[in-house]
């Protein structure tokens, strides 16, 4: 597991040879979206090399004081600190599992005439990949309803309303039982 501390994403970042951020102008205004940062965009920036990930990227805390750009990261691994920070300054992570062939994929896409599906992590990782809590889990409810809502937008309303509608009902049901 090749391991990348904060700091020198955001060294990266500044440099100006990681784009985190996409800018697209209609009539004048700039509307600022982000985009996913994966193992291929730090490759491609020349973070690491494709040779050097075997098994995947940890995402380390060293340098989080220097970080100030809200980052969109899908990696391998991330230590509870990195996710807190980059959090902290309005970026998502999301730990994701690759398996050899996945990351073959990912780093070298032209090599496939079509890309494989991506496997599932063995049981073993399981809990890893679909902890919300600590690990922020691709597999995850609360990771696949946010690749949801940003994909359909329009059902934001109608979850928010069910979401405040089933915390009634157990606010409700929680008080039932104490009397």
């Amino acid at each position: 597991m090749l391991a990348i501390n904060l700091g020198t994403i955001q060294d990266y970042v500044d440099m100006g040879r990681l784009l985190s951020t996409s800018s697209t102008s209609s009539d004048g205004d700039n509307n600022k979206t982000t985009t996913v940062i994966t193992l291929k965009d730090l490759c491609d920036a020349g973070i690491c090399t494709h040779s050097s990930i075997k098994h995947g990227v940890k995402l380390l805390a060293k340098g989080k004081e220097r970080l100030t750009t809200p980052l969109q990261l899908e990696i391998s691994r991330a230590s509870t600190q990195a996710i807190e920070a980059v959090e902290a300054i309005g970026g998502q992570v999301t730990t994701v599992h690759y398996n050899r062939l996945a990351l073959r994929a990912l780093l070298k896409p032209d090599k496939f005439v079509q890309l494989p599906k991506f496997a599932r992590p063995p049981p073993k990782w399981q809990p890893y990949y679909t902890n919300w809590d600590e690990n922020r889990g691709y597999l995850s409810v609360q990771a696949q309803m946010r690749n949801l809502l940003k994909e359909r937008p329009e059902l934001e309303e109608a979850f928010t309303k069910a979401l405040e509608e089933q915390q009634s009902k157990l606010a409700a049901s929680s008080s039932n039982k104490e009397d």
